[in-house]
């Protein structure tokens, strides 16, 4: 009965905060939402809300703050109670009762480390912690190489002159050519040629505000071009897009439509691929490469450029922040530099003004009109079973239309009218002959304009007022996807904003019955929650009012269009010869993506599921009716607590008339809102800029190397957005960690070459180690995959799910098993070998691995290996770089030092639990995510908990995960770790109290303690790693680690300041024994066995039985594609003599390969040496060596 109490009370806590959630209004739950996404959006550190909040309220409060990660309290009593809510960081401590882990070399480690210790032993300066001279030493100049796919084509007059005589010629003698040319007259840009043109003749900046669909980005860079080369000019035109497929696919498009291939005229360049260079006219690329441009050659950059092209800044990626920030420093300096910024739906009068009122030219867009029902329009229709809301003779709700087409005429003459020469007479005489909603809300047959927008945008207050009082519609778009409300704050009509902004908010609902159908719905669903059933039904009833077109279903995530699926395909929807029933998400198979762009056999409906990569990012131009949940999954960060959040959020209002935008593409439309007036009127008009909701560790990188003297807070100020206090100094402080800044925030050596290479400086600091231990191979594919997308794909049935996960498990017991991100490297090894044996489609299909994203990462991992040659990182010959890159322990030490800080260690389950949770250095406890391979691994406590590195911690909607992690043994860490300090083996002190005596006499006291503990080599002493992990090992152990991460730090700083240089020989077989030391003890060793079924332990062949959850040993097949087997654990083979050699070079049978003495980068880590008792003690060790 004891166990029920704490249980049942749970319960009943989650059901009252439940029906305190279901019992406020939809008013009451949007303005407390909008409060609190302020107030974490905000540098404020506490808010305090009104004393005026009801008992429900506040609970409302409780939850929705446990589900942001944020700290609510209520103080006080009766009417003076108030409730707090805080972004206090988390300062939880580590679980001090879990004992430390057992520390002990193995004896193959033990005879390596007495070799080299006797014949290279530690000199005074390393033993005095002193070998590591200036570590934070300010770095040299940046010699960048030069990009020439930058630089302007060297083309004389009459190279243009034939350029332009070969293109007129193909555009008018080739049949395809003229057909597109055709397509493109008829574009709405294409009106704007000459006034684009003109305009950038005389302003350095130039805003183009269009639609989706006016062709916008197609074509300016085009109509640039032909004007340049019309005056004999050449010139380099940058056009830059937000994501590396879209500029690919418009490089594409526009060599199309010029009749050539991409890289002639027009090219691109993505981070690790590129197509076309110096002598491409145009050049595509993602904002973070222009970056890395503009920070690489500030001095020159504009001397080889006419003209940048910024595409699609209304998405506001925090590359394109930093970049304009950059670029309006720059403009003033550059006269002849002229900038281009293009949106489809954007505050454009605050970006004019960022760039001293730069001119706007205004593109209409290219759809037809869309019908809009939002979700008390939905909840009738359905209840008006009989009634085809589609008919054309209705307005959509079983009315009879009163409108004739002589009045419809007369309705877009008034229309017209008074907009252009402000005479309302005839419009509201119009309106006044009958009092009908259908009236009210008339719709201009070409513009969409109504009466209400109208008058909004003229500033008639009156006329506002009165249609307002008619329950005019406010929700209704024009065709630019403008509402009445956007027309008033547009044209700066305040009182008139303002009149029909109040009116939303008070106006729930249309009609009576539709306000009562609504207010019944959200009291029995949760609008936070996709309705399945609502959505089928709605299908249900389009399918019977209509007899053509696609339907699109916008959804948040995987689960929900899997969830979605199951339910159609459980109903009439599962009949092939009536529907076809898609989905269209980033990690499905493209075979399965393109189906839905094919268009369905004639009787047949296709119905997608999707999510919003449908968007913007892709067309599908059968689609006629849109259904809108009004969710998305967002990622942003909270640096209050560190941790990332991938939550279901609602939309902004550009996202949904984007998602309006997709219904009118090929026909008029209809969109279905599955959210209420009153929600879509408090969505905000635009998401949070991701520079204020991403960590920033790369942009705060590229400002110390754009201008190392300048403070990176004081520069990010000068962005649209600055990103809060908070994720700027967590930036710092993983900059620091890395060993890129000091503590004064200079730039080091080593900070210098990791903001050299094009991927995150964890990433770069993770490919120098693997260079270091000759383990280049699985560096650059983690490097690659962490940029990219997994290239496992999730099959839909049930069965193969499962198969699928066995399949991850069993790739990745190929290098030591219980890791995520190493299953990616073996899936990469053995589809190269796959593709050379002429088995790939075999190997793909076997174990869920996508082809073409194989393929891109092939290709990455060429252009990153390219980049590390350029930058001086790799020898000419590169052969020996991976001659350790089937070493298993080696491997996850790679891994390890790409991941840290990302470190945790495995806690039990806890009481009434089934699986394992993950502790991290902040205390936090966060569960394993059912997609990673470890989700059911068990551990023997009495061997310690395992340490798990893993890429990020995520907030989803059932809190606190991690989804891509690997068990990782304990050398790794302790070498590549930021710090370590000993202590007594039962000193539990907290480290971060350190200091707090405040004078000399603790310091002598702490110090002489900490020489006695290490005066005997077999001393037992404990080893804490950053301040929270301890483990158990004997004084030479210890001191041995730290003079191996000495030699490291010093090997690192060597070959940052001497790349050419051959290392000194004792640091050479440092470095060797390093990797042998790695290859045996490398891997975790106290991973249980479990019996029984488990998803990620059952492959196709048997049950689980005996099996390690985690690790599945590797079939035949994958072994038989593998030319050399990769080698069991190193700990569970013997191991033969070692000749102790004069020359100091360590040989082992089956120890890693070593060739240091070459000419190779070896950078790494800056740690701290020795403690002095640590030192006086090895320093006897070393002396009885001797």
């Amino acid at each position: 009965m004891g166990r029920k109490g704490p249980k049942g009370a749970k319960t009943n806590a989650a059901a009252l905060t439940k029906a305190a959630l279901a019992a406020m209004s939809e008013e009451t739950t949007v303005r407390i939402t909008t409060v609190l996404e302020d107030f974490r959006a905000s540098d404020a550190q506490v808010h305090t809300f009104e004393p005026s909040l009801t008992n429900q309220e506040r609970a409302a409060v409780h939850a929705m703050c446990k589900k942001m990660g944020m700290i609510s309290k209520s103080k006080g009593y009766g009417e003076r109670r108030c409730l707090s809510v805080y972004k206090t960081k988390n300062t939880q401590g580590a679980v001090k009762e879990e004992g430390p882990s057992k520390l002990g070399f193995s004896e193959e480690a033990r005879q390596i480390l007495l070799d080299l210790f006797t014949h290279y032993p530690p000199d005074d300066a390393e033993l005095n912690g002193d070998a590591v001279k200036n570590p934070g030493d300010k770095a040299a100049k940046i010699q960048w190489k030069t990009d020439t796919a930058f630089s302007r084509p060297a083309m004389q007059k009459h190279d243009i002159a034939k350029k332009v005589k070969m293109l007129t010629s193909k555009l008018n003698d080739t049949r395809q050519l003229r057909k597109i040319g055709e397509g493109r007259s008829k574009l709405p840009i294409a009106s704007f040629k000459d006034h684009i043109s003109s305009t950038l003749e005389n302003h350095q900046v130039v805003l183009i505000s269009g639609e989706t669909g006016c062709g916008k980005t197609t074509q300016v860079p085009q109509y640039i071009l032909d004007h340049v080369w019309g005056k004999g000019e050449s010139c380099k035109i940058i056009c830059t897009q937000p994501r590396r497929i879209s500029a690919m696919s418009v490089a594409e498009r526009i060599s199309v439509e010029r009749g050539e291939t991409v890289g002639d005229t027009v090219g691109y360049k993505i981070r690790l691929e590129s197509k076309g260079g110096k002598n491409s006219s145009i050049m595509f690329c993602t904002n973070g490469v222009l970056l890395r441009v503009l920070i690489g050659r500030v001095t020159n950059i504009s001397k080889r450029q006419r003209a940048a092209d910024d595409d699609e800044i209304h998405e506001r990626d925090r590359f394109s922040d930093f970049m304009l920030a950059i670029l309006r420093d720059l403009l003033p300096m550059y006269p002849h530099l002229h900038l281009v910024l293009m949106s489809a739906t954007i505050d454009a009068e605050r970006f004019s003004q960022y760039f001293n009122g730069c001119p706007v030219i205004q593109v209409p867009g290219h759809t037809y009109p869309v019908k809009t029902f939002y979700l008390e329009d939905v909840l009738s229709i359905l209840q008006s079973v009989g009634d085809n809301h589609l008919n054309p003779e209705t307005n959509g709700l079983g009315l009879d239309s009163v409108l004739t087409d002589d009045y419809k005429s007369s309705m877009d003459e008034a229309i017209s009218i008074a907009l252009v020469s402000d005479e309302f007479d005839p419009l509201i005489e119009l309106i006044s002959i009958e009092q009908n909603p259908e009236i009210f809300n008339y719709q201009h047959s070409e513009t969409g304009v109504t009466p209400l927008m109208v008058f909004a945008r003229k500033g008639q207050l009156g006329d506002v007022c009165m249609l307002l009082s008619f329950g005019v519609d406010c929700s209704a778009r024009d065709h630019d996807g403008k509402s009445a409300l956007d027309w008033a704050q547009q044209e700066n009509q305040v009182e008139a904003y303002e009149v029909i902004k109040k009116h939303m908010d008070c106006s729930p609902a249309k009609l009576p019955e539709e306000n009562e159908l609504l207010k019944k719905y959200l009291a029995t669903i949760n609008p936070e929650h996709i309705d399945t059933v609502l959505i089928e039904r709605l299908l249900r009833k389009i399918c019977t009012d209509s007899n053509e077109g696609a339907i699109l279903v916008f959804l948040p995530g995987w689960e929900d269009i899997n969830q979605t699926r199951e339910r159609l395909l459980a109903s009439s929807f599962r009949d092939s010869s009536k529907f076809l029933v898609l989905s269209l998400h980033s990690m499905i198979p493209s075979s399965e993506q393109k189906k839905v762009f094919k268009r369905a056999p004639a009787g047949v409906r296709k119905i997608i599921l999707s999510t919003n990569i449908a968007e913007t990012a892709v067309t599908i131009d059968d689609v006629v009716f849109v259904i809108d949940s009004g969710r998305m999954k967002e990622k942003s960060y909270d640096p209050y607590n560190n941790v990332s959040t991938l939550h279901t959020s609602w939309v902004s209002r550009a996202n949904a008339r984007q998602r309006e935008g997709r219904a009118g593409r090929c026909q008029p439309g209809t969109c279905y809102h599955l959210y209420s007036r009153f929600r879509a009127a408090s969505l905000p008009e635009f998401q949070i800029p991701e520079i204020k909701r991403m960590p920033i560790e790369e942009l705060c990188l590229q400002v110390k190397l754009l201008d190392p003297n300048s403070k990176i807070a004081d520069f990010l100020k000068k962005t649209l957005d600055p990103p809060v206090t908070e994720t700027v100094k967590n930036a710092i402080t993983v900059l620091q960690d890395l060993g890129a800044l000091t503590q004064n925030e200079q730039l080091t050596d080593l900070g210098e070459k990791l903001g050299s290479l094009p991927v995150h400086p964890s990433t770069s600091k993770m490919l120098l180690f693997g260079i270091l231990m000759n383990c280049l191979d699985p560096a650059l594919t983690l490097a690659c995959a962490a940029d990219y997308r997994d290239p496992f794909f999730l099959p839909m049935a049930p069965d193969e799910r499962k198969r699928a996960a066995a399949a991850k498990v069993e790739l990745a017991s190929l290098y030591g098993g219980y890791s995520d991100q190493l299953a990616v490297v073996a899936a990469f090894d053995c589809w190269t070998c796959a593709k050379v044996n002429g088995q790939e489609a075999l190997f793909c299909s076997k174990y869920f691995v996508a082809s073409n994203t194989m393929n891109m990462l092939s290709s990455m991992r060429k252009q990153l290996h390219s980049e590390l040659t350029q930058r001086g990182f790799l020898p000419a010959d590169t052969s020996a770089c991976s001659l350790n890159a089937k070493v298993p322990g080696i491997i996850s030490a790679v891994l390890v030092a790409g991941a840290y800080p990302m470190v945790g260690r495995l806690l039990p389950p806890r009481k009434n639990a089934r699986r394992a949770v993950l502790e991290t250095a902040s205390g936090a406890k966060v569960r394993l995510h059912p997609h990673s391979s470890n989700f059911n691994l068990s551990f023997n406590k009495s061997s310690g908990n395992p340490l798990m590195v893993f890429d990020e911690i995520t907030r989803g909607d059932g809190g606190m995960y991690v989804k891509n992690c690997s068990v990782v043994g304990s050398y790794p860490l302790l070498l590549l770790a930021t710090e370590i300090a000993v202590a007594p083996p039962d000193d539990v002190s907290d480290e971060d109290d350190e200091g707090s005596s405040g004078d000399e006499a603790g310091k002598s006291t702490l110090g002489q303690q900490k020489e006695e503990i290490m005066s005997s080599p077999d001393n037992t002493v404990s080893v804490v790693v950053d301040r929270w992990l301890r483990f158990d090992a004997t004084a030479l152990d210890v001191a041995q680690i730290y003079c191996l991460r000495e030699r490291l730090a010093s090997a690192i700083l060597f070959k940052v300041k001497h790349p050419q240089d051959v290392l000194p020989p004792a640091l050479g077989a440092t470095m060797y024994a390093i990797a042998c030391i790695l290859s045996y003890d490398g891997l975790p060793g106290n991973l249980a066995t479990k019996h029984g079924s488990g998803q990620s332990s059952t492959d196709a062949s048997g049950s689980a039985e005996g099996r390690k959850v985690g690790f599945i040993p590797p079939g035949g097949f994958l072994m038989s594609l593998l030319s050399e087997v990769p080698p069991n654990a190193p700990h569970h083979q013997k191991s033969s003599n070692h000749p102790g050699g004069g020359s100091g070079h360590i040989r082992s049978s089956r120890a890693p390969a070593g060739r240091f003495n070459q000419s190779q980068q070896h950078p790494g880590r800056n740690s701290s040496g020795p403690g002095s008792s640590a030192s006086q003690s090895f320093k006897r060790q070393r002396d009885a060596a001797r």
